[in-house]
């Protein structure tokens, strides 16, 4: 009884997701020569919102707005607290980003569009990949310098590494925790058992969104360099300025890129749908030398391939709250994962069914 009750709660839990988890394709139409670099339009998209991200971070909060304003005392504006708020209301949206959606309509960027129809994941059926196949949302690319990425890398970037950000609590903590909470959303409800496909490319956006958000203020070391770096903003005169400029060449590599950080597939199953189509995968261009340590984290060296034990929620639950994960809520887990995957097989044996039904209706005489 409790397993029939599983899958409207699932269901239901999935339908804020439809609209954020998106794939991207590298693989079914290659970027063109030509193709024109949309790294300066991006890196002007990303200063003005800083820019009106500063602008609310100065003015005075709504609840210290005064009656008489001869009487208000002189107050420093620099709160650090409305300054990460203003970033993350003028950068970070949930759902869609904002310069997700910048990045996919602005009318003067390049980009290269694939339908699902047409794209690696078009033999994904619904029950397999909810998210992607009712959305139909296949992110496009662009160019930005020498690299190509998907438009939904914009998302990550800033929105999932908010969360590492604030995972971590603004880089007080181990970056473990920011990286256990990105398995988790890929595991779960921004990959695998959405889309069907765990992107190692997004963990690496979102691992480089943790850097920018640190170093808005830099008051810890960037955590790729170990170096303190200038900072994005300070405090001058009693209210927030520009110190630096933002520019996505320090974020962006090949690691970003799904046709060289290989993406995993939930089952053997949608591997093998994926493989029908040809893609090709060439992990030997992914940056060891600027990741050092952190690469078995954020690299897929094996190129294309099934999620392995290690990557499943319930592994990476047990992880981050080991105090709550008990053996029996563990193999709870893990049995209703295992219950849900038999009941996709299922529905995928009704389609089929109910297609050479009608196919045999059809053709009678």
């Amino acid at each position: 009884m409790i397993r029939l009750l599983v899958l409207p709660f699932l269901l239901s839990t999935l339908l804020p997701f439809i609209a954020k988890a998106a794939e991207v394709d590298h693989f079914s139409q290659l970027p063109a020569v030509d193709m024109a670099d949309s790294r300066s339009l991006l890196n002007a998209e990303v200063a003005q919102r800083i820019d009106r991200a500063l602008v609310r971070a100065n003015r005075n909060a709504p609840h210290l707005k005064p009656r008489k304003v001869q009487r208000v005392p002189k107050r420093s504006r620099c709160d650090v607290d409305r300054l990460y708020d203003s970033f993350r209301v003028l950068l970070a949206r949930p759902i869609v980003g904002q310069v997700e959606s910048f990045a996919e309509q602005h009318p003067d960027l390049d980009r290269i569009r694939i339908t699902l129809p047409d794209s690696i994941y078009r033999d994904f059926t619904w029950p397999h990949s909810p998210t992607l196949v009712l959305s139909e949302r296949v992110a496009s690319v662009v160019r930005v310098g020498e690299h190509f990425v998907g438009t939904d890398k914009f998302g990550h970037f800033f929105t999932e590494g908010y969360s590492y950000f604030r995972e971590t609590e603004r880089m007080a903590l181990p970056l473990k925790h920011a990286f256990l909470f990105g398995e988790w959303t890929e595991s779960v409800y921004f990959g695998a058992e959405t889309t069907g496909v765990y992107s190692f490319a997004d963990l690496v956006a979102n691992f480089n969104g943790l850097r920018f958000w640190n170093r808005i203020l830099s008051e810890y070391p960037d955590p790729l360099s170990e170096r303190a770096l200038p900072p994005y903003v300070t405090c001058e005169d009693e209210k927030w300025v520009v110190a630096a400029k933002f520019d996505w060449r320090e974020y962006i590599d090949p690691a970003w890129n799904e046709s060289v950080n290989c993406s995993m597939m939930r089952t053997l199953g949608l591997l093998e749908k994926v493989l029908n189509t040809g893609p090709v995968c060439n992990p030997t261009l992914l940056p060891w030398q600027r990741y050092g340590e952190l690469s078995p984290v954020l690299f897929n060296q094996h190129g294309l391939a099934v999620l392995p034990d290690y990557l499943q929620p319930e592994v990476i639950l047990t992880q981050r709250h080991p105090e709550l994960m008990t053996e029996s809520r563990i193999s709870w887990i893990k049995g209703i994962r295992e219950w849900l995957e038999k009941w996709r097989i299922r529905q995928d044996v009704k389609r089929e069914q109910r297609a050479v039904a009608g196919h045999r209706q059809g053709v009678a005489p």
